[in-house]
């Protein structure tokens, strides 16, 4: 299985859900600040426009496949991935070590409404998990130092994002170097976690890798010229 996917330039991960919670357990002992972003096809999208968004893919640690239309984009699907990514088992997984270790978790959303949805979805789905904080970016008025300096006043040992694109990658790429916490895990939009029905998903998962594909064909070619 191909480890690392070229995908207009940018490098992202393709381990198994297994292989990327060990090195980040290795790395989360050491105390540091570590950075873990889901990409969709939107930010794959968004980074050829975006510097923030490209710059946040290029940066982070560790970069998880949120959508299996991305390996159908490049060919580089199987069985094992395409099964971890719609069954959002990173997620799972990561929440659950999150919770057993009992990690202290901030929680930070676009809107004061799906914040809260967001809360409580955790708290429903991990009861043990502990959230110390909740802040969302609609309550700031013209800067984000604020949440910031919330953030780092209840110094989380993760920073639990569910901010859509670009507003995620603009907040991580200019707040990076002022936050005091241990993890960064980038979710983004939650709308990416949610299934509805089984064929208009997959009509909708069709036409969204059409389109990446149909990006990275024009990336290509302005490569070669």
């Amino acid at each position: 299985m191909i480890k690392k996917i070229d995908i207009a330039g940018i490098a992202l991960d393709n381990y198994t859900v297994r292989e990327t919670i060990m090195q980040i357990e290795k790395q989360m002992s050491d105390h540091g600040f570590h950075t873990i972003e889901e990409v969709n096809m939107d930010m794959l999208m968004l980074m050829e426009t975006d510097e923030a968004v490209r710059q946040a893919l290029t940066t982070v640690e560790h970069t998880i496949i949120a959508e299996a239309g991305i390996l159908d984009a490049v060919g580089a699907g199987s069985y094992q991935r395409r099964h971890e990514i719609e069954h959002h088992d990173f997620f799972y997984e990561m929440m659950k070590r999150i919770e057993r270790n009992h990690k202290t978790v901030f929680l930070i959303g676009d809107t004061e409404e799906n914040t809260r949805k967001a809360k409580e979805d955790l708290e429903e789905q991990y009861p043990k998990c502990v959230i110390g904080g909740t802040e969302a970016l609609e309550t700031c008025q013209g800067t984000v130092d604020a949440i910031v300096n919330e953030i780092n006043s209840t110094t989380p040992d993760v920073i639990l994002s569910f901010l859509p694109s670009p507003e995620q990658e603009h907040f991580l790429m200019e707040n990076k170097d002022k936050l005091s916490a241990g993890l960064w895990y980038g979710v983004g939009d939650r709308k990416h976690h949610k299934s509805g029905k089984r064929l208009m998903e997959g009509l909708r998962r069709l036409i969204r890798t059409r389109r990446l594909e149909k990006h990275l064909n024009s990336y290509e070619q302005e490569k070669n010229h």
